[in-house]
């Protein structure tokens, strides 16, 4: 057989790749040539070449590791900054009363009402006669306390003593929302009701 075409299946014998056929041809041709002998033996000399990176790229790759790693580090701590601050948050506005009234203001009046009381009733919240909605996080509801003595007839006044919500009803134990009223403005609640103890919640 031809030495160019037996030198194209020597690479397949020498991995032992080829089949046995081919095995077995390139086997009797080495046996009486010399030259293709020879290829066969310093093939299997060679040892497995791998080619190493060269340095000028793994220098080049270098700053690319550094800048990974530290991406990772800052999302890392972007994560638990974020977490932490949450957390703080949350507690600061939980515990801290002047904080927790910016983003979840409430008031209290709490009234006796004795029998033969047939007037309006003014509720005085946290010792005011008047309530102010000064933030934007007021949801204007008026709440009547589930453990009440009853129902509740409220209105509410503007500072010249006009009506601005005549006798809307407060189920016991239920909150009503207060339509019109405005930011800044002082209003003044009254009641009426059954003989009792009343709390009720503005918030």
């Amino acid at each position: 057989m031809n030495c160019n075409i037996i030198k194209d299946l020597i690479p397949s014998y020498v991995d032992g790749i080829c089949s046995e056929e081919t095995a077995k041809v390139v086997e009797d041709h080495i046996q009486q040539c010399k030259t293709c002998h020879e290829y066969v033996r310093v093939m299997q000399l060679q040892p497995v070449y791998v080619q190493p990176v060269p340095e000028k790229a793994e220098k080049a790759i270098k700053p690319f590791k550094k800048i990974n790693r530290k991406r990772y580090i800052q999302v890392f701590a972007a994560i638990a900054i974020t977490f932490m601050i949450t957390v703080i948050g949350g507690l600061v506005v939980q515990d801290v009363g002047v904080v927790n009234q910016i983003f979840f203001p409430k008031k209290s009046a709490v009234i006796n009402m004795e029998e033969g009381m047939q007037e309006w009733e003014t509720l005085k919240f946290n010792d005011e006669n008047y309530l102010i909605y000064k933030s934007i996080f007021w949801k204007k509801k008026i709440t009547n306390y589930a453990n009440n003595y009853g129902d509740v007839l409220l209105r509410v006044k503007d500072s010249d003593g006009n009506i601005v919500i005549d006798e809307v009803q407060v189920p016991n134990g239920k909150s009503i929302e207060l339509e019109g009223l405005k930011r800044n403005e002082q209003y003044f609640f009254e009641i009426k009701s059954p003989p009792g103890q009343f709390l009720i919640n503005a918030t």
